[in-house]
């Protein structure tokens, strides 16, 4: 059954650069790839029953730390299980342009207890190069397990997609700011949820990995979705 967004919809999307979309991932397909992460996470001797069971990622830094995991933890199929017909069909209508994944989806895995739960020094970046007015694609963020605040999701700059020179905040947001030069209050999303909640992003918008500072291992798959041409269909 397909899914067409509202009018109200689109227009959050324009605005803000970012569209939450509740339960559009089956729980079953997430439930899999969770118990999957899991069972390697076990596996590779990391992480089990609320526990670590090794001490060699405790150390290194957040960030290198979620690169890591990233680096050990593989699934193969997340296309197939996580992304739907129904889901791209709502991407491409966002976008107004066919769409193409040039990769298999990514899993972003974070530890828990990585320390205080903190705006500072985080890896705020843009995963295009230069500025665009048209919208080069849309970036795919699916929830695998509970997410609750300051537990490792993905933050970014609502609106920042379409702010002029938008490296400027660069620093301001690395010493914890969230003004924009001008005195304006910038929004911060952090994506939290439930296990099949996808958030769609503009891929103009800053964003970073946060700190995960839950009890919880954050899980979280992410897909980009690439402009093939300027029209639909």
């Amino acid at each position: 059954m397909n899914r067409s967004l509202t009018q109200q919809q689109k227009q959050s999307f324009q605005d803000q650069g970012w569209l939450l979309l509740k339960g559009a991932v089956e729980k079953k397909a997430v439930l899999s790839v969770k118990q999957h992460v899991l069972s390697e996470l076990k596996r590779l001797n990391i992480w089990a029953s609320g526990r670590m069971l090794s001490g060699s990622l405790k150390g290194i830094p957040a960030f290198q730390q979620i690169t890591k995991l990233n680096q050990l933890v593989k699934h193969t199929g997340l296309q197939n299980k996580l992304i739907s017909r129904e889901l791209i069909d709502s991407i491409e209508e966002l976008a107004d342009s066919r769409l193409a994944s040039r990769q298999e989806p990514q899993l972003l895995l974070s530890l828990p207890n990585q320390g205080e739960w903190t705006l500072k020094n985080l890896n705020w970046h843009l995963d295009i190069q230069g500025s665009t007015t048209v919208l080069p694609g849309v970036q795919a963020f699916v929830i695998l397990d509970t997410l609750l605040s300051h537990g490792g999701g993905t933050l970014a700059v609502a609106g920042s997609h379409r702010m002029a020179n938008v490296q400027r905040l660069y620093p301001l947001l690395k010493n914890g700011f969230i003004q924009d030069p001008d005195g304006t209050a910038l929004k911060i999303l952090e994506m939290t949820g439930s296990p099949g909640d996808v958030y769609l992003m503009d891929m103009r918008l800053i964003h970073t990995p946060s700190i995960n500072s839950t009890k919880n291992v954050r899980m979280m798959a992410t897909v980009r979705f690439l402009r093939l041409d300027g029209s639909r269909g």
